[in-house]
């Protein structure tokens, strides 16, 4: 029987490192930062739990790793990945280690510990994958999806797509999982199928996987995949190929916002669109300034999106088009008012590059490829409006042991907290590895919740927290708590 409350007297510290400072700088503008330790693109960038930034892999297969510390500015090595990786992906776990896995012509994964700054090899993947996208799911797995491997032959470096699979912590393993809904079987899905997709957790828990014209939902619950609706941008452009580097992004109300991307080479695309979970539906919505391709889309604290660089199509003197190259360009997009405004520019070209938020509310932008190649150089967006993520500290019950048919308290404390936050839980049944989420557990720093009767008796462990002020906002991440209670019939 799923859990519908908690309880217990425990003292649970969170290990969410420290809250940071804005370094001097002026809102809304980028600032550079100290440069990586080599130049990389198509890399990827994951915030640990302590506020530091792992950089491992590029697109031009490399081993190498290394930490970005916000509080110094610096990028340092760290140690060394088990295999040279070009566009692998990264995931953080709930125990705080990160999932590297795969990369061209690669079917292995390792595991990235903060504590001794090691990487250690774990399962094989099912299949050999590059380019796809690694999902944290609410249950504490990862979803590997929209991923594929070389053609025969290279040619033209097109690749066929491959299966999702799933990767569970508690056992290491990969394992395959349902097959994309869309397996009509005819040449351009065998070829291209969802290769380069994008993937959004949405806030029941589904995963929206899109790639134009295509979307569909994977069903965690079920391990199964169903299409959903039709994307708007690129129908009339559905070619033998697939449409790559656009950005697809959760925001606070629950939609997703996708933008830009190419399709096959042959249209950048300006346009966006929102999909509404509630309907299945997607919603043509004004462009942006620019045609976009491999820029970044990042979620700001104030429910804000800010894009940046890419490449696309100009046009000049009247005439259209002329390609610019990597672009120093950005804008916001806000959700209030539907609009992309453009913004003050990168000090530097970038495409597929990486921007990460940090716990103090600014953006990393790091690496990409520029004016003559890939590049090391790093920098620092502060937004407008800084509004400090909540960080919880630790979760107090009034009793270790809960009678069904009865209530319990529970305080919650940190930062940046206040009586309007709302908490997500996720917890472990008695007897049971496998995670299930409760959304909106629980709003303010003090609440009693009552035990139904019938609930299965036994020991419950909570293992992940999440804190957030809009009720409909699930865009964060789940931080791991240690915490079990037992319930007595």
């Amino acid at each position: 029987m799923r859990m519908t409350s908690l309880s217990g007297t425990l003292l649970l510290l969170v290990v969410f490192g420290h809250t940071f400072n804005a370094a001097a700088q002026a809102p809304g503008t980028f600032t550079p930062t100290g440069n990586m330790t080599t130049a990389r693109y198509g890399h990827t960038a994951t915030v640990l739990l302590n506020g530091k930034v792992l950089i491992t892999g590029s697109s031009d297969r490399q081993a190498s790793a290394e930490l970005y510390d916000p509080f110094t500015g610096t990028f340092t090595a760290t140690g060394n990945m088990t295999s040279t990786r070009s566009v692998p992906s990264a995931t953080l776990l709930p125990d705080g280690r990160v999932l590297i896995a795969g990369g061209y012509n690669l079917g292995t994964a390792e595991l990235y510990d903060p504590a001794t700054g090691t990487f250690t090899a774990t399962g094989n993947m099912v299949t050999t994958q590059h380019g796809h996208r690694a999902t944290l799911l609410n249950n504490g797995k990862v979803l590997i999806a929209g991923g594929g491997s070389s053609c025969p032959n290279n040619n033209d470096g097109c690749v066929i797509v491959d299966r999702p699979e799933i990767y569970d912590p508690a056992t290491g393993a990969f394992t395959a999982t349902g097959d994309y809904a869309d397996t009509s079987g005819d040449l351009w899905f065998e070829t291209y199928g969802l290769v380069g997709a994008s993937t959004t957790v949405l806030p029941n828990g589904k995963v929206l996987i899109a790639s134009e014209p295509t979307a569909e939902l994977y069903d965690p619950a079920t391990g199964t995949f169903e299409l959903t609706g039709q994307m708007t941008r690129g129908r009339s452009d559905r070619q033998p190929g697939w449409a790559i580097g656009g950005t697809a992004t959760l925001l606070p109300n629950g939609k997703v916002l996708l933008a830009g991307g190419n399709i096959f080479e042959m249209s950048y695309l300006a346009e966006a669109e929102l999909y509404d979970p509630s309907t299945g539906t997607f919603t043509a919505i004004g462009s942006m300034n620019k045609a976009r391709e491999a820029q970044t889309a990042t979620l700001l604290p104030d429910g804000t999106v800010l894009i940046a660089g890419g490449q696309g199509w100009d046009a000049i003197d009247g005439r259209c088009c002329y390609q610019t190259g990597s672009r120093t360009d950005a804008e916001l997009y806000d959700p209030s008012s539907g609009a992309f405004t453009s913004i003050n520019s990168m000090n530097v070209r970038r495409l597929w590059h990486v921007a990460t938020l940090l716990n103090d509310g600014r953006v990393l932008i790091t690496g990409g490829v520029g004016s003559s190649g890939s590049i090391d150089t790093a920098e620092l967006y502060l937004p407008s409006v800084v509004v400090p993520a909540p960080v919880v500290t630790s979760i107090q019950f009034d009793r270790t042991t809960v009678v069904a048919g009865t209530s319990y308290s529970v305080n919650v404390s940190g930062s940046n907290l206040t009586p309007q936050t709302f908490f997500d839980v996720r917890f472990a049944a008695p007897g049971s590895n496998a995670s299930e989420f409760v959304l909106n557990w629980q709003r303010g720093l003090s609440a009693s919740h009552p035990i139904p009767i019938g609930i299965e008796a036994g020991r419950w462990t909570i293992n992940g927290v999440r804190a957030h002020e809009i009720e409909t906002d699930h865009t964060g991440s789940f931080m791991p708590v240690a915490a079990t209670i037992t319930v007595s019939p």
